[in-house]
């Protein structure tokens, strides 16, 4: 049998320049279906990962009881669900293209209980089966860390999202700058759609490199109108 792509990567060892050379979402499917059982245990923990940290963070600073549901938005593993439901957040809903980190996700709990209320696969560039307005808070911690998701995809997560909804949503420091994220938002919020937009600029690891902007998050915080 012809090893795929994944297979390589996976005996090779998976690295940052593996997952930011993936395109589309055949490629990602199969770079997370190898990556899965060890991408918390071996690559977030040598990396020293706190993105998750920052964009829970984010989400949460200022805020009191929310009122509704959260969608995780590129779950993974369910690291960013396993940081909000340690800061409050009760009821968690996650997606992810990959089923594979879904079912990790799946066995995560907090205090006796599921960590995610319910887990559904998806992918960003197409249309999400969710219903509109279903959504007091959207997070997202992985999604936009890779090229081929650009701002527009942030239009459907704006569907999904409740009037009020607050939203931290983390994009790569790189693909921020080439595909006009700061732009696109800043034209969302002058039409009326999101209000309170800000960015925060958060390292994703705790061997960052000053100068790489792959290794850095701009984490846009606002709420949607």
């Amino acid at each position: 049998m012809t090893p795929t792509p994944a297979d390589e990567l996976a005996a090779e060892g998976i690295g940052l320049d593996d997952a930011y050379a993936v395109d589309g979402p055949d490629a990602n499917r199969e770079l997370y279906a190898s990556w899965a059982e060890t991408y918390e245990t071996v690559f977030l923990a040598e990396h020293g990962y706190e993105y998750h940290q920052h964009v829970a963070a984010a989400f949460c600073d200022g805020e009191n009881e929310l009122k509704g549901p959260v969608l995780d938005v590129g779950c993974g593993t369910g690291v960013v669900g396993a940081e909000l439901a340690r800061l409050g957040v009760s009821v968690i809903d996650g997606i992810d293209i990959s089923p594979e980190m879904l079912a990790k996700a799946a066995a995560k709990s907090h205090d006796g209980n599921p960590t995610y209320r319910q887990l559904f696969e998806a992918d960003l560039t197409t249309a999400i089966d969710l219903p509109d307005a279903a959504y007091a808070g959207i997070v997202s911690a992985g999604a936009f860390t890779h090229g081929h998701l650009g701002p527009d995809s942030i239009t459907e997560l704006l569907r999904v999202a409740r009037p009020g909804a607050r939203c931290s949503i983390g994009i790569n420091s790189a693909h921020f700058e080439e595909f006009g994220f700061g732009d696109w938002l800043a034209e969302r919020e002058a039409a009326g759609h999101i209000t309170g937009l800000d960015f925060e600029l958060r390292p994703m690891y705790s061997d960052t490199e000053s100068d790489n902007p792959d290794h850095w998050t701009r984490i846009a915080v606002f709420t949607v109108t």
